[in-house]
């Protein structure tokens, strides 16, 4: 068992309202599937993002997929997964003042040591991107954040150097 079984399996799913109009118990099985795409084509087709967030507004099921990514950021993913995740959590703890993004910050900075490792791994650029693009939301230390992304160890994108 994996620690994305876990962590999914600690929410009723059929009792949220999913962004597609239907009950979330689809997404279980789909953030299951994220966890083991080999490709970021193939995460994608999941289409997560429309179920957890309609026009970058978090609905019901946000703040239990959230927690999840978390959990799936904990273990072995394909970097395509990875960076979905990534991409995922970041719509999801962006928008400023919604209780939901404000609940999903939260639980990024749970696993604030997971987003630090994949922004240092310099990976691929879209996983350094990514974690980096949720730390700057979740991180409370700016400081820690501005040293790890000046330690000349981080290659950010230009869309995002200050």
């Amino acid at each position: 068992m994996r620690l994305i079984d876990v962590e999914i399996g600690r929410y009723d799913w059929s009792a949220f309202a999913c962004g597609c109009t239907k009950t979330a118990a689809h997404l279980a099985d789909d953030l299951r599937r994220l966890a083991v795409a080999q490709s970021s084509e193939e995460a994608r087709a999941l289409h997560i993002e429309n179920h957890a967030m309609i026009q970058s507004i978090p609905q019901e099921p946000a703040v239990p997929v959230a927690s999840v990514l978390m959990a799936a950021l904990a273990g072995d993913l394909s970097p395509g997964a990875r960076f979905v995740c990534l991409d995922l959590l970041s719509g999801l703890v962006f928008n400023d003042g919604d209780d939901s993004s404000e609940r999903c910050q939260q639980i990024a900075r749970q696993g604030l040591w997971l987003l630090y490792r994949d922004l240092w791994s310099g990976t691929l650029p879209g996983i350094v991107a990514g974690a980096y693009e949720v730390l700057r939301v979740s991180e409370d230390d700016n400081d820690r954040l501005r040293a790890y992304r000046d330690s000349g160890q981080v290659d950010l994108p230009d869309y995002l150097v200050d």
